[in-house]
């Protein structure tokens, strides 16, 4: 398996065991706090490196349910990383009261994509 997989397996699955920690820490609270935002970062910084090393690694990209869900995944945490963000910053207690609301099902979207990815990438090699 070539180097560049490798690093891009480990940053994918180092992003699952981040957003894992945020999501679920955030859904016991019941209210986001910096440490969940902190894992959240964390995850983003971890999924948009294993994105582009997966991306770096292929001629052309082909858009099939593994590249539509990572990619659609991908934005929908960013999304919630800046708005988690902007909620702690701004003291919006609405938000961040109710973030493990949406937080979750994202989530969810973005173990699926991860779960496609290992799927095809197991078929691969």
């Amino acid at each position: 398996m070539p180097t560049i997989i490798i690093i891009a397996v480990i940053s994918i699955t180092a992003a699952l065991i981040f957003y894992t920690l945020a999501v679920w820490q955030n859904w016991r609270a019941k209210r986001l706090e910096i440490r969940h935002l902190i894992l959240f970062w964390f995850g983003l910084a971890t999924d948009l490196l294993g994105t582009a090393m997966m991306g770096a690694s292929v001629e052309e990209i082909t858009f099939d349910l593994h590249t539509i869900s990572g990619y659609t995944a991908l934005v929908l945490m960013l999304t919630v990383t800046f708005l988690g963000t902007y909620a702690v910053i701004q003291h919006k207690d609405g938000i961040r009261d109710n973030f493990h609301k949406f937080s979750v099902p994202i989530w969810f979207v973005w173990a699926l994509s991860w779960v496609t990815g290992v799927v095809l990438g197991v078929q691969k090699f």
